[in-house]
């Protein structure tokens, strides 16, 4: 891989890092794709590097978010600990299915998530709040803060689908942990790092298991995941002052032009 290569792979890395710790997802939804369609790689093996590099890019933002404050630990448990599972599950399966369909899964999954981001009452994710629940306190460091009540059920279900779909796709499962996250009332900004947090923990995982399976290419991981670590910092230190909602319209329509570009390229229809 030539220097010019590692450049470019380093300014994709930095500006994808950003736009995901803005959003609080993984960027797997770009990470894939760019793999796929700018380098050739086999979409198995672009689902395990996405993977990996986004351990690095959400490590990076959750030791920032840690530090502001903005993490709830208890939230972010009933996320993680059914999605670990859930994450290795799923980069399991990809190992039986064809690429095409692999490809074709991830284009429809990247279709509800532009969907989603576009038209926020589209109806990816709803309420499950029954059965126990608990009390969780909210707020910046050195913050009075305020409580909320915090419904196991609710997060453990699609803790488990966003898992799920992280080890399947090589997406960070984001898209699902953010509206479960504010649908129980916990406001956009804490949300947003607390499923990076989430993300961190599920990306391990389903990494782990890629990497078993022999889905990594070390280059593409090094090159990208070293600009991702610092577009994390650049997206945390901005997320305070971004205003969320042009930020979603312009990447969900992004994701739009992604799926028809893999579905031309990879002859799907």
């Amino acid at each position: 891989m030539v220097p010019l290569d590692l450049f470019l792979l380093c300014m994709l890395g930095v500006l994808i890092g950003a736009i995901s710790a803005l959003l609080g997802v993984g960027g797997g939804f770009f990470y894939v794709p760019a793999l796929v369609l700018l380098f050739g790689i086999d979409p198995r093996i672009a689902v395990g590097t996405s993977l990996a590099i986004i351990t690095c890019t959400t490590l990076s933002a959750s030791i920032g978010y840690g530090l502001q404050g903005q993490v709830l630990m208890k939230s972010a448990a009933c996320l993680a600990l059914p999605g670990m599972a859930f994450a290795a599950f799923g980069a399991l399966i990809t190992a039986f299915l064809p690429s095409q369909y692999l490809v074709a899964l991830f284009c429809v999954v990247l279709l509800f998530m532009g969907i989603k981001m576009i038209y926020r009452k589209f109806p990816l994710v709803f309420p499950l709040l029954v059965g126990p629940c608990w009390k969780e306190r909210f707020g910046k460091l050195h913050e009075k803060g305020e409580e909320l009540f915090v419904y196991p059920v609710h997060l453990v279900t699609w803790g488990s689908l966003a898992g799920f779909m992280s080890g399947l796709t090589g997406i960070g499962g984001g898209i699902v942990n953010v509206p479960a996250l504010t649908i129980g009332g916990i406001p956009i900004h804490f949300a947003v790092a607390t499923s990076a947090v989430v993300i961190l923990i599920t990306s391990l995982s389903a990494t782990g298991t890629h990497l078993a399976l022999g889905n990594l290419s070390i280059p593409f991981f090094v090159a990208i995941a070293a600009g991702a670590v610092a577009g994390a910092q650049v997206g945390v230190r901005l997320s305070p002052k971004a205003p969320p909602r042009m930020l979603e319209l312009a990447v969900g329509t992004l994701l739009i032009v992604v799926v028809a570009a893999l579905v031309v390229n990879t002859h799907l229809i």
